[in-house]
C-alpha cells in the first residue's frame, strides 16, 4: 500500500514537470504552428518555472512545521493540493488560473520530496525488515517520477479532450488513488516519537522489521526522542564542510547539467536541434520512455559497482559527449546554409538519448545515494531537505534562463557550455569525493562527540553501518503508555529524564 501511495505522489509530480512541454506549443490552438522555443515570452517561461521555486520554498517550511503537523497530515494535504492543482488546469483559461495551478502543483511536490524519503527509510529502507521479497522502494520511487513526466509527453501525442471535465478526471485520479492509499497508513515513527508517542511508533516498527533489528530500531527511537536539528543547525553539527559543499554542489550540478530544465521544454528543443525523421513531440516522448527504462535498469550497475565516483565521473564525461556532439551539429546548422536536399539525420535522436541514459544512471540517484552514506543520521533529514532546496533552486535558474540563453547565443552554444559543466563535475567528483570504504567517512562526520555514532538502520543506502554498541542514546523525557509492546516495556521505576531504553542498553 505504501509503495503506491508513494509511488503516485512522485508520479503527479512528474506531471507537473511534463506539462510545459506539451502546453505551449498547443498554446496558439490546434491548427496553429507551434511556437519556437525561443519566442516564448516571460509570462510563459514563469508558468514553467514556477514550481521549481515553489518547491524550494515549500521544502524549508515543511521541515519546520512537520513536528508540529505530522507527516501522514503533510502528505494528505499534499495529494489533496495535487486534485486541486488538475481541477484548475482543466477549467482555468487565464494565465492566473494557471499561475494557482503550478503553485499548488509545487507545494504539493515540495511535501512530497521533503517527508517521502525519511517516510521510507522507517518503513522498508533498512537493514532486517520483513519480507525477503519486499518491493525496492528506492528504485519504485526513482522512477515514478520520470515515468510522470512520460504520461504527460504520451498524453500530447493525443488529441486535447473537448470536455475539460476529462482532463480533470484523468489528472486527478493519480493524486486521489494516493490520497486513499494515504489513509490506511500509520504515521511516521519520527513524528511518533518526536511527540512523546513512543509506544505507538514501536509497535509501527516492529511490525514493518524482523526481531533481530530490534535493538537497533530501540538506538532509533531513543534518537528520534530528541528535537530534530533546524537547516543550519544541521549543517554546523556535520562539520565537515570540505566533504559537505561538494555534496550539496552535486545537487546544483544535477539542474546544471541541463536534463531536468530540458524537461520543461523537451520537445521544443529537439525541433530547435534540427530532428526530421519523427515529430518533436514523438521524439521527447521516446526520449523519456529511454530515460524511464534506465533509472531500474541502473540498479544492476550500482549493485555491481559498489563505488559511486567512477560511475559519477562516467555519467558526466558521457554527458559532456553527447552535448558537444549535439552542440557541434546545432551549430554547424545555424551557422551555415541548409543545404534542401540534405537527407534527414537522427543525429539529435542519438546525442538526445545518451545524454539522458548517462544521467539516470549518474546523477539523477547518485547524490542523494552519497549524501545518505556520508552524513551523520541525525542530521540526514535536514540535509536533505537543504539539497532539496537546493537543487530545485538550481532547477528554476536553468528554466528562467535556458529561452533567453536560447535567443542570445543558440542551442549549440548552451549546449558547449552543459559540456563545461559536465567536465566540471567529474573533476569536482575525482577531486572533492572521497571513495567509501564500508561508511567510515559517515562515523566520522560528525564531529566529536559519540552522537554521530548511530545506528544506520533507518538511512536509505547504507547497508554498512556502525555496530550497535557504539550508538548513545537521547536524553530527552518520554512517557511510557501501557499499550507498548512487551520487547519495549520497562520494568521498574522511571526517574523523570530517563530515556526508554532498551536492556541491551542498559
Amino acid at each position: 500500500m505504501y509503495s503506491v501511495s508513494f509511488a503516485l505522489l512522485y508520479v503527479t509530480a512528474g506531471t507537473m514537470v511534463g506539462w510545459s512541454s506539451g502546453t505551449f506549443r498547443r498554446s496558439n490552438g490546434p491548427g496553429a504552428e507551434p511556437l519556437a522555443l525561443p519566442l516564448l515570452d516571460n509570462w510563459s517561461i514563469s508558468l514553467a518555472a514556477t514550481p521549481a521555486i515553489i518547491i524550494t520554498v515549500t521544502a524549508c517550511v515543511v521541515h519546520r512545521c512537520y513536528h508540529w503537523i505530522g507527516t501522514k497530515a503533510f502528505l494528505l494535504t499534499a495529494s489533496l493540493l495535487a486534485i486541486g492543482s488538475s481541477t484548475l488546469e482543466a477549467y482555468g483559461l487565464t494565465f492566473w488560473s494557471a499561475s494557482a495551478a503550478r503553485i499548488l502543483a509545487g507545494i504539493a511536490a515540495g511535501i512530497a520530496f521533503t517527508l517521502v524519503p525519511s517516510y521510507v527509510d522507517e518503513f522498508g529502507s533498512a537493514t532486517g525488515s520483513i519480507g525477503p521479497h519486499r518491493p525496492p522502494l528506492n528504485e519504485i520511487l526513482a522512477t515514478a517520477f520520470p515515468l510522470g513526466v512520460l504520461l504527460r509527453f504520451a498524453a500530447d501525442l493525443l488529441p486535447l479532450p473537448a470536455d475539460p471535465t476529462v482532463s480533470a478526471l484523468v489528472w486527478g485520479a493519480l493524486p486521489t488513488f494516493a490520497f486513499v492509499g494515504l489513509l490506511f497508513l500509520p504515521d511516521s515513527a519520527r513524528f511518533l516519537c518526536a511527540n512523546g508517542r513512543v509506544a505507538q511508533a514501536a509497535a509501527i516498527l516492529q511490525r514493518t522489521h524482523e526481531p533481530a533489528a530490534q535493538p537497533a530500531l530501540q538506538e532509533c527511537l531513543a534518537r528520534w526522542q530528541q528535537p530534530g536539528p533546524g537547516l543550519v543547525e544541521a549543517l554546523l553539527r556535520q562539520a565537515n564542510f570540505t566533504l559537505l559543499v561538494p555534496l550539496l554542489a552535486l545537487f546544483a550540478l544535477q539542474a546544471f547539467l541541463g536534463v531536468l530544465p530540458m524537461l520543461f521544454y523537451l520537445a521544443g528543443l529537439v525541433e530547435l536541434a534540427g530532428e526530421q525523421v519523427q515529430s518533436p513531440e514523438r521524439v521527447a516522448t521516446l526520449l523519456v520512455a529511454l530515460f524511464t527504462l534506465a533509472v531500474p535498469v541502473s540498479r544492476y550497475l550500482h549493485a555491481r559497482q559498489p563505488q559511486q565516483r567512477p560511475v559519477l565521473v562516467l555519467s558526466a564525461l558521457l554527458i559532456a559527449l553527447a552535448t558537444l556532439a549535439l552542440g557541434w551539429h546545432c551549430h554547424e546548422r545555424r551557422t551555415r546554409n541548409l543545404d534542401l536536399t540534405e537527407l534527414p539525420t537522427e543525429w539529435p535522436l542519438y546525442c538526445f538519448a545518451l545524454m539522458f541514459v548517462a544521467y539516470a544512471v549518474g546523477f539523477y540517484r547518485l547524490p542523494g545515494t552519497l549524501l545518505a552514506a556520508e552524513v551523520a543520521d541525525e542530521n540526514l533529514l535536514a540535509l536533505r531537505t537543504v539539497a532539496t532546496a537546493v537543487g530545485w533552486g538550481s532547477v528554476y535558474l536553468g528554466v528562467r534562463l535556458l529561452p533567453v540563453l536560447l535567443r542570445t547565443i543558440g542551442l549549440g552554444w548552451v549546449l558547449w557550455n552543459v559540456a563545461l559543466v559536465a567536465l566540471s563535475a567529474a573533476g569536482l567528483v575525482l577531486l572533492c569525493l572521497p571513495a567509501q570504504d564500508e561508511n567510515a567517512h559517515k562515523a566520522l562526520a560528525g564531529g566529536a562527540g559519540p552522537s554521530s555514532m548511530t545506528s544506520s538502520v533507518c538511512s536509505t543506502g547504507s547497508s554498512a553501518s556502525p555496530v550497535a554498541s557504539a550508538c548513545w542514546p537521547c536524553g530527552s523525557t518520554t512517557d511510557q503508555s501501557t499499550d507498548a509492546p512487551q520487547h519495549y516495556s520497562y520494568a521498574g521505576t522511571r526517574t523523570p529524564g530517563e530515556v526508554i531504553r532498551g536492556p541491551e542498553l542498559v
